[in-house]
């Protein structure tokens, strides 16, 4: 039996890395269509399989009644000149647009998918909620195809953390030096396909949030901006109550889904994340979540963006908590229903040294120390050809194994071995206690019965 191997802490800490602009549009420009384009992997699949949203539509007018407009058209003076809650009507074509402000209210119709903003990869922002504390609320911006945007770090081709109630359906957001999409209170981000943006998809912050039926997918695909900072399919501070539901996410040069700080009451909930650099669902430095019902596949692995993140140890897993929990026992973070099938590792829990007293800040109240506690990971469906499920401490005692009230129960594994093929980081399928178990063993300290371990085949629920 091998002793785990504490590997020293990720820091949170990593600099703000500057986006060259000639580099991502060198980058960005190629003719990379989704599912076309010369890095496609074998997970990514055919036209017919994708979601209706991950397949780019030429363009298709739709009725529309409201202020109509063209590509000759002074869009901002018409929406400085009309009055909050009117219908803009964009007529097919490309639009060289510099950071629109809309009204309250205001829709933003650009067909389906006829029209085009177009910022030269010069524009910073293709619509703007920011230039107000107090931005306008209640926007929707539907059926374009967003692109080329000059993005800051961090910040989004549609840009509102400060106005709530958004809409943002039905846009083909792609090729943006940044994010796709960066947004605040009460959005909907509705069935868009955001892809090959530089740095990722999404920047999410505020109270209330929901994204369903997104394809996030190839952001930061050549892994131009540091994975491991902030990159990939997207990530979450300092949100509450946001729900990630039904979406796909796939091919990103850093973590699928990523929730990072001061993160609380966060729902993933039936998404399909497979094929990302890093860990596939990442809760960090939060509370609270609920990950039931996924489907996590390939994360972490060669096939992945860069080949993957392989940072050996507990790292890269299907489904990854570091120092986050739950307050209360009596209603635990849950790990629940998932299929999570041959990523870098199962399902890992990190408990890492405390970098500061709590998690605070955003609005949220204090709630004591960040750490793994109250988590109960149940009924899951986990396959390993490699890698290992459960709970590892990296230098920061043992209190996530002794008194933290951590559970794993009635998960099925499937495992490509009966004895584990080390490489050289991992020595057993199950980690518990700073040691590397069998099956057995991780039943008894468990105390249950239930569950099953199988070697060969994919855990499914019949």
């Amino acid at each position: 039996m091998h002793g785990i191997w504490h590997k020293p802490s990720k820091s949170l800490g990593l600099f703000a890395l500057a986006i060259s602009v000639g580099l991502v549009a060198l980058v960005l420009g190629a003719a990379w269509a989704l599912g076309n384009g010369p890095h496609r992997t074998s997970d990514s699949s055919s036209s017919a399989d994708r979601p209706s949203s991950a397949i780019p539509r030429a363009g298709a007018d739709r009725p529309c009644t409201g202020t109509a407009l063209t590509p000759a058209s002074n869009v901002q003076a018409a929406l400085n000149h009309a009055p909050p809650g009117t219908t803009f009507c964009f007529g097919r074509g490309t639009y060289r647009v510099l950071s629109l402000i809309p009204k309250s209210g205001d829709v933003l119709d650009g067909g389906d998918r006829a029209a085009t903003l177009d910022g030269g990869n010069s524009a910073q922002y293709a619509i703007y909620g920011d230039s107000t504390s107090h931005g306008p609320s209640d926007v929707t911006v539907t059926g374009f195809v967003i692109q080329n945007f000059n993005t800051p770090v961090q910040h989004g081709a549609i840009q509102d953390w400060n106005g709530p109630g958004w809409i943002i359906q039905d846009n083909h957001i792609t090729k943006n030096a940044a994010a796709g999409v960066a947004t605040g209170d009460k959005v909907r981000v509705l069935g868009n396909l955001i892809d090959h943006n530089g740095q990722e998809g999404f920047s999410a912050h505020g109270n209330g949030g929901l994204y369903q039926g997104n394809t996030i997918a190839y952001n930061n695909y050549n892994l131009a901006v540091n994975p491991g900072w902030e990159a990939g399919g997207g990530k979450a501070y300092g949100t509450s109550n946001l729900t990630f539901k039904s979406n796909s996410v796939l091919n990103n040069g850093g973590p699928g889904l990523w929730a990072d700080t001061n993160n609380f009451n966060t729902t993933f909930d039936d998404n399909t994340v497979s094929n990302n650099w890093g860990p596939g669902i990442y809760v960090e430095i939060s509370f609270n979540a609920t990950i039931i019902n996924n489907t996590v596949t390939g994360n972490g692995m060669p096939s992945s963006p860069g080949r993957g993140n392989r940072q050996g140890w507990a790292w890269d897993a299907g489904i990854q908590l570091r120092r986050s929990g739950a307050l209360s026992a009596s209603a635990p973070l849950t790990i629940s229903g998932n299929i999570v099938a041959n990523n870098y590792n199962g399902i890992s829990l990190i408990e890492s040294p405390r970098s500061d007293s709590g998690c605070t800040g955003q609005g949220i109240p204090w709630h004591g120390p960040c750490n793994v506690r109250n988590v109960l990971v149940e009924n899951n469906w986990i396959t390993m050809s490699q890698g290992a499920t459960g709970a590892f401490q990296d230098g920061a005692g043992n209190g996530i194994f002794t008194d933290q009230n951590n559970v794993f129960r009635d998960n099925h594994y499937c495992v490509v071995s009966d004895i584990h093929p080390s490489d050289g980081y991992t020595f057993g399928w199950f980690g518990w206690e700073d040691t590397w178990l069998d099956f057995s063993d991780w039943q008894i300290y468990f105390l249950q019965d239930a569950g099953t371990f199988t070697v060969g085949g994919t855990c499914r629920p019949s």
